[in-house]
C-alpha cells in the first residue's frame, strides 16, 4: 500500500469513518478526537506544552496545509502525514520522519497510557519512520 493510502486509511479509522480490521487492527476503544500532544506530552514542560499547537501549526503552514480545529490532535497529525506522503520527494521524506519522530509518535506513545488499543498503530508507525530513515540514506549513498 502506497504511504500516502496508509496514511488516509488510518485517518479516516481513526476518525471512525472505516472499520480498523480493513487495515487488520483490531478495535479502537477509545475516543481518539481527545488526543492531543497539548494534552499528553509528559516529556515537555507545561509552558512548552502549551505552544505545541501553534508549533506544530507552523509546521503544516510550513507545507502549505492547514487544519480546520486542533492542529495538534492525532487526527490532524494523521491527515497532515498523508497530505505530506503523496509528494514522496526527498524534502517530503525529511520533513515526514522529523515530523513522525517530533510530534506524531512522542504523541502516540503518551496516548498508549490513555488508550493501550492504539499500541499497534504506534508499532507499525515508529516501523514507518525506519523505512523513510533507511530510504533517505540510502538515497543518499546512492
Amino acid at each position: 500500500m502506497e504511504r500516502a493510502s496508509f496514511y488516509l486509511a488510518l485517518f479516516l479509522i481513526l476518525r471512525g469513518d472505516v472499520e480498523p480490521r480493513k487495515l487488520g487492527l483490531g478495535a479502537i476503544n477509545c475516543d481518539v478526537s481527545e488526543i492531543r500532544a497539548s494534552l499528553l506530552r509528559e516529556d515537555l514542560d507545561p509552558v512548552t506544552r502549551s505552544l505545541l499547537p501553534k508549533a506544530i501549526a507552523q509546521f503544516y503552514e510550513n507545507y502549505g496545509y492547514e487544519v480546520a480545529g486542533e492542529p495538534d490532535s492525532l487526527l490532524a497529525m494523521t491527515a497532515f502525514m498523508a497530505q505530506l506522503a503523496k509528494t514522496p520527494t526527498e524534502e517530503s521524506l525529511k520533513a515526514q520522519l522529523r515530523f513522525l519522530n517530533t510530534h506524531l509518535l512522542p504523541t502516540l506513545r503518551y496516548a498508549l497510557q490513555k488508550c493501550p488499543d492504539l499500541r499497534p498503530i504506534y508499532e507499525i508507525l515508529v516501523e514507518d519512520a525506519e523505512v523513510v530513515k533507511t530510504t533517505l540514506v540510502k538515497d543518499v549513498r546512492g
